[in-house]
């Protein structure tokens, strides 16, 4: 059986436990083993949550490379390349946000970009497509649906995996695949 690491990045409050959780329950329910480890200090104060989710023939949950980075916020990826190489696709949500350390310089889109150039990356501008879908807080659903398109059907069936959703999360989500037509791996 193939295997899949993911790491999802992000900041408090964007969903990323719930979008690991999906992931790995859609993965169980489509007869694939799934491994998943939280690390989320600060998250209730707008820090650093990671989730590692991994799918397959795996053994323990802690990624060393993964496969795919999905970061909900675009700072979140560069804090997180360590777990990447050239090989690494990076979805990466356009969204910047300060951070909530004090003297932590902000960094626009376009210097993260700059940052990321040798990477893999698609670059997504998962709120405004949450939004125009009528659910403001389902960015991570954007990003699953890209996920899912980019690898993870190889292990998981989207019926399966819609199946976890409610309505306006579906609309999110179904959203999220007609955005896919515009994106490429840069």
């Amino acid at each position: 059986m193939e295997k899949l690491d993911i790491l999802i990045a992000g900041i408090g409050g964007q969903g990323v436990i719930t979008l690991g959780k999906i992931i790995a329950t859609s993965a169980l329910i489509s007869g694939v083993k799934a491994l998943v480890a939280e690390t989320h200090g600060l998250a209730q104060r707008g820090g650093a949550v990671n989730v590692h989710v991994r799918l397959g023939n795996v053994y323990s949950p802690l990624i060393k490379k993964a496969d795919f980075l999905v970061a909900l916020e675009a700072t979140e990826a560069l804090r997180n390349l360590s777990y990447a190489d050239k090989e690494t696709i990076l979805i990466v949500n356009e969204r910047v946000e300060r951070s909530v350390l004090p003297k932590v310089k902000m960094l626009s889109l376009d210097e993260i970009k700059e940052r990321l150039k040798e990477y893999r990356a698609i670059y997504i501008p998962a709120e405004r497509i949450a939004i125009d879908s009528g659910n403001p807080r389902g960015a991570n659903i954007v990003m699953l649906s890209l996920l899912m398109d980019f690898g993870l059907k190889k292990l998981i069936d989207e019926d399966k995996l819609l199946s976890l959703l409610d309505e306006k999360n579906k609309r999110v989500y179904l959203a999220g695949k007609e955005s896919i037509t515009f994106l490429r791996i840069r």
